[in-house]
């Protein structure tokens, strides 16, 4: 028996597309414009430093557990009895680490709330994202799109009828406190839609299992320390370096914002692809293998790139349409976090199909070099450049990993096709040429951005899919 991964995924777009967007470019930009830059920096400052430990919830445990499952599903359920007490041991000792760390810096006294409540989302998110994980690793991909979208449905309606119809003035603390009960909705909602049989397994306490756990999962654990420690040392270091640093992180933020609504798609696309993978490759099916990688490209990779062009010459018009404070710094920031953006989606694809394929020591040491070469960018531009310093080291640290990535995967898959390449540079080069064109035109700025869209879209249409893209599909067994 076959499913059709094409179908899946366009119920994934289509459902995420209805709520994910309106979460991002009217909830979150709602609250920002509402407390302004600097009060924004504080929450986005401490989200981050809060996520930097995630790595003690996950220990790779979220990416294992999807592998296992995919791999061999009455087995990899099996690992819950296990997972869930350890995934509560790994929430206290998180807990312990990230208010130690927080008392080292020093933190004011308001700092404290925001760190109280966002290890709690933490430790929600991690439990929600091990529930999905079974659904991903079981191929239930509608029921995981689902429950993908329950926490920020919820948002929408609940902080949208504040910020429309409230009497008090918003006050950035609020809206950690809805998060946390956005999460308890969706882990309840996730419980649903796990098969009853798997729902609430009688759990393993025995500390040798969970260390044989721990063994098995460590070097997926290093692989998210390093990818945490590189996406989130950001927002910190501009807090604790830049001049001004709250308002730079604020305008950091702002910059990172459209990078953070189109990675959420990206992530969920990367999502599916890990367990077909590993599901594939077990399976020896190479010319399927082939297919998924040269498609996934071929949708990710092209509108990144036509999404990073487009963003290079309207950097300003797109700030101005979101906030009211800024915008030209903001602007700044953004054209480089838009080149980062199409490095992530070039990793989404190769680095997953690594992961994939287990070559988990490949993956580390090139996620070492970029969190290296990011952290030493750091120092030096944050200082001089504030969030645009920090933009630029994003460019250039993503962009040395994406490309080795690709580099590895061309090299120990020598049967991957990679006639791919030639669509997606076909498609940039008439989004280029759009560009080109239309600025030698007397037109407005909101014309211009209209005809270079359509020429993206179309060029996307007619040059990057395949009409058999419709069709693909996956073994389910």
């Amino acid at each position: 028996m076959k499913k059709n991964f094409s179908a899946n995924l366009l119920f994934l777009l289509v459902l995420n597309l209805l709520i994910k967007p309106v979460y991002v470019f009217g909830i979150e930009v709602g609250i920002q414009n509402e407390v302004g830059p600097a009060e924004y920096g504080l929450y986005y400052a401490m989200f981050n430093f809060t996520f930097l430990f995630n790595v003690l919830l996950d220990m790779g445990i979220n990416n294992f557990q999807k592998i296992k499952v995919a791999e061999d599903s009455n087995v990899g359920m099996k690992n819950m009895a296990t997972l869930l007490p350890l995934k509560l041991g790994l929430a206290i000792i998180y807990m312990i680490v990230t208010v130690s760390v927080a008392f080292f810096f020093g933190f004011e006294e308001r700092y404290w709330y925001f760190i109280g409540w966002l290890m709690l989302n933490h430790v929600l998110m991690a439990f929600l994202l091990l529930l999905r994980a079974n659904l991903s690793g079981l191929h239930l991909f509608v029921r995981d799109s689902v429950v993908s979208v329950i926490d920020r449905l919820f948002l929408v309606l609940s902080l949208g009828y504040v910020l429309l119809y409230g009497a008090d003035t918003f006050k950035i603390e609020s809206f950690v406190l809805y998060q946390t009960l956005a999460y308890v909705i969706a882990i309840s909602f996730a419980l649903l839609m796990t098969p009853k049989e798997s729902r609430f397994p009688t759990l393993n306490l025995k500390l040798s299992s969970a260390r044989e756990m721990v063994r098995q999962t460590w070097p997926f654990a290093l692989l998210i320390l390093l990818m945490t420690a590189y996406s989130r040392l950001d927002g910190i270091m501009i807090e604790r370096l830049a001049v001004d640093g709250l308002k730079e992180a604020g305008i950091y933020a702002q910059a990172y914002r459209i990078i953070d609504a189109g990675n959420s798609f990206a992530f969920l696309y990367a999502g599916m692809l890990l367990p077909i993978f590993s599901r594939l490759i077990m399976k020896k099916e190479g010319g399927q293998i082939s297919t998924l990688v040269n498609q996934g490209a071929r949708f990710l990779i092209a509108p990144a790139g036509i999404a990073a062009l487009i963003s290079l010459h309207h950097a300003d018009w797109f700030m101005a349409l979101l906030y009211d404070q800024e915008i030209t710094k903001s602007a700044q920031a953004f054209e480089w976090l838009m080149g980062s953006f199409l490095f992530i989606c070039i990793g989404y694809i190769f680095g997953t199909f690594v992961t994939a394929a287990g070559k988990l020591n490949l993956l580390n040491g090139i996620a070492a070099i970029a969190v290296l070469i990011n952290l030493v960018l750091n120092l030096i531009l944050i200082p001089q450049f504030g969030a645009e310093g920090a933009a630029i080291a994003s460019f250039s640290s993503l962009g040395v990993m994406a490309l080795s990535q690709v580099v590895a995967v061309y090299r120990s898959h020598a049967a991957i096709s990679f006639g791919w390449i030639w669509r997606v540079i076909l498609c940039w080069a008439a989004v280029i040429g759009a560009a080109i064109l239309v600025e030698s035109v007397v037109i407005g700025e909101t014309a211009q951005l209209l005809w270079i869209s359509m020429v993206g879209v179309v060029s996307f249409v007619l040059i990057a899919l395949k009409r058999s893209d419709l069709k693909t599909a996956i073994p389910a067994e």
